[in-house]
């Protein structure tokens, strides 16, 4: 199924350089809509809370948030034109909540078929941590991780992160649209304690996307001493789209005990789209 709409959310200072061209490209590639979502606190939600404020202290408080707020519409407003003015073939518009990050991305990822966001490397200040918690977890739709590495265009070789698990399969359907237009498909399973399990899954699905007509071979990777993610990236290889599942295992664990969503959305150098 073609994309529709793509979502970009920003903060003030919009977004990294390229997230934004990702976003902007494959827009013009698909050729579909792009919004670009500025969500922004309003002024209740940044005053301190004390019973003791006299109500026109409080006004006062207010008042400066209020400003606050206008000038990061401003600034967001100034991005937008600049970005748009670099992409003037795309259609792309840009619309300001004022709430929380988290119900605001959320509330539009479920409505576009694409959310693209920084890495943590790229980004990890402001909003965009909420931002990828809300559209991984909130929206039912993929999230395109976006690394300061990651070239255009985006997908001429897609690698698949293969493990039996819900969340692999749900990504492999979000990635149709550049599975189907790959040169190059590669789906690669980690071998965590020579687990023929695994293999037997990972067999089955090639089998399935071979049947689907798209370009795929099969790999199976050895874990060794490494981690999941480390094994995965170094196995992807350089210039790809990565294809996996996200957070097959409750958050706090990969929080308290590490994981290989944790350790790609940190250390990616590649594009990665990801489905929970």
């Amino acid at each position: 199924m073609i994309p529709v709409r793509l979502l970009l959310p920003i903060d003030s200072a919009g977004t990294s350089a390229a997230c934004a061209a990702a976003a902007f490209g494959l827009a013009k590639r698909f050729g579909c809509a792009l919004e670009v979502l500025h969500p922004c606190p309003p002024p209740a939600q940044r005053l301190p809370y004390a019973t003791e404020l006299s109500p026109v202290y409080f006004a006062q408080l207010e008042d400066v948030a209020r400003k606050q707020v206008d000038e990061e519409e401003r600034l967001a407003t100034d991005w937008f034109e600049e970005a748009l003015g670099a992409h003037p073939d795309v259609k792309a518009d840009l619309l300001t909540v004022e709430g929380l990050v988290g119900p605001a991305v959320a509330q539009r990822a479920k409505v576009s078929d694409l959310t693209v966001l920084p890495s943590i490397a790229a980004r990890e200040d402001g909003m965009f941590e909420p931002a990828r918690d809300a559209a991984l977890f909130h929206s039912g739709r993929p999230v395109l991780i976006v690394p300061d590495e990651a070239g255009t265009p985006i997908g001429e070789t897609v690698v698949i992160a293969w493990k039996d698990a819900p969340e692999a399969v749900r990504a492999i359907a979000a990635a149709a649209p550049f599975l189907e237009a790959a040169k190059r498909v590669r789906l690669i399973s980690i071998a965590e304690d020579g687990a023929d399990e695994e293999d037997v899954t990972a067999s089955a699905m090639t089998g399935y996307l071979a049947m689907a007509g798209l370009p795929v071979e099969m790999d199976t990777v050895p874990l060794g001493e490494r981690e999941v993610g480390d094994a995965l990236l170094t196995a992807a290889g350089s210039g790809v789209l990565l294809v996996m599942g996200g957070y097959g295992h409750w958050r706090w664990r990969e929080w308290v005990f590490g994981g290989a969503t944790l350790h790609v959305l940190r250390n990616t150098d590649v594009a990665v789209l990801m489905m929970h």
